[in-house]
């Protein structure tokens, strides 16, 4: 079989990554896309969309990355950007309160928008915090935190895709 027969039967599943703006959405994709990193910060407007194809259980899954612009419960998010998700992560920015402190009912929106029960939580940024500030951040989240990650420093970024991609298949 070849390359392009491969490709046409590979299992796709959209995945959205959402949370408020500057948390490290489109940080965390470039790095576990492109294993790249910038502190350059290019807020993102509407939806981007990456793809990467990753093996899980033996499985090729092409995942469709939505990089959701900044949400919070506030703003108004075309439904059409959730439609068809087979999983999400929101993601916030354990250095900065503001982006978890509303966490259930920004999970709540996304959850309604999605029509998920399922959504991987992850604080990014961890590397701006001591282990003992980490401590205090997951002690004030009221929600089971699924990962800490930095995609600045490359910590867990992949392991927050791998479980993403384990959401798409339940």
């Amino acid at each position: 079989m070849n390359l392009k027969n491969q490709l046409e039967l590979m299992i796709a599943k959209k995945v959205l990554l959402v949370g408020n703006f500057g948390v490290g959405k489109t940080s965390l994709i470039r790095r576990f896309v492109l294993n790249e990193f910038s502190e350059d910060y290019i807020s993102t407007i509407g939806v981007r969309v990456s793809k990467k194809v990753v093996t899980y259980k033996n499985e090729a899954i092409k995942l469709m990355i939505w990089d959701v612009a900044g949400t919070n419960a506030d703003e108004k998010i075309p439904k059409a950007y959730f439609l068809g998700a087979s999983a999400a992560m929101f993601v916030f920015d354990v250095s900065r309160e503001e982006t978890y402190v509303t966490l259930e009912d920004n999970l709540k929106m996304v959850k309604e928008l999605s029509g998920l029960e399922k959504i991987t939580i992850v604080g990014n940024k961890k590397d701006l915090l001591s282990k003992e500030e980490l401590e205090v951040v997951v002690d004030k989240v009221s929600l089971q935190i699924d990962l800490l990650t930095s995609a600045k420093e490359d910590e867990n970024v992949e392991d927050a895709f791998m479980e993403l991609t384990a959401q798409t298949l339940k």
